[in-house]
C-alpha cells in the first residue's frame, strides 16, 4: 500500500478557505530534516575518525533521526494505527507512507520508493518499534 500525505491543502490556510477575499498565510514550518545522504556521511566521518558509538557525536546524530522520525509518524503515520495496527510503515520526509507486513518488505519497498534513508519506518503499534539509519 503507498499512500500519499493527506491533509495537504492548496489555496488559503484558514479554516475556511471561502471567507471572500482571505489569503491566510501557512503558519506551517517548511523542515529541513536530516536527509539519508547526511546520515550516511556524518556516519561514516565519525567511523573513520574513530568515535565510539555512546560518543556525543553518535548520540547527537541519532537524536537528529529520532526527532525527525517521530515527528513524521505524529504528522503522517499515527492515522494508520487503527487500521494497520501491527503492521510495518515507512514515512517518507514528504509525507508518502508504505505500509507492509513485515519489517523486511517495508523496509525494501521504502528503499525503492523513497531511496535509502530517506524514510523513517516503525510498526504500527501502542508501543512502536523504532528502526534508526533507514
Amino acid at each position: 500500500m503507498l499512500v500519499s500525505s493527506a491533509g495537504k491543502r492548496s489555496g488559503g490556510s484558514g479554516p475556511d478557505d471561502s471567507d471572500a477575499g482571505w489569503k491566510g498565510i501557512n503558519i506551517e514550518q517548511a523542515h529541513q530534516w536530516i536527509t539519508g545522504e547526511e546520515i550516511g556521511r556524518e556516519n561514516r566521518r565519525l567511523i573513520e575518525a574513530g568515535v565510539p558509538d555512546d560518543a556525543p557525536e553518535f548520540q547527537e546524530l541519532i537524536s537528529r533521526i529520532r526527532v525527525r522520525d517521530d515527528y513524521l509518524y505524529e504528522r503522517y503515520g499515527k492515522r494508520y494505527l487503527d487500521t494497520h495496527r501491527g503492521q510495518w510503515i515507512a514515512i517518507a520526509l514528504d509525507g508518502q507512507v508504505i505500509i507492509r507486513h513485515t519489517a523486511g518488505e517495508v523496509t525494501w519497498a521504502a528503499s525503492e520508493a523513497f531511496g535509502e534513508g530517506y524514510y523513517s519506518k516503525r510498526k504500527l503499534a501502542d508501543f512502536p518499534g523504532h528502526e534508526l539509519f533507514s
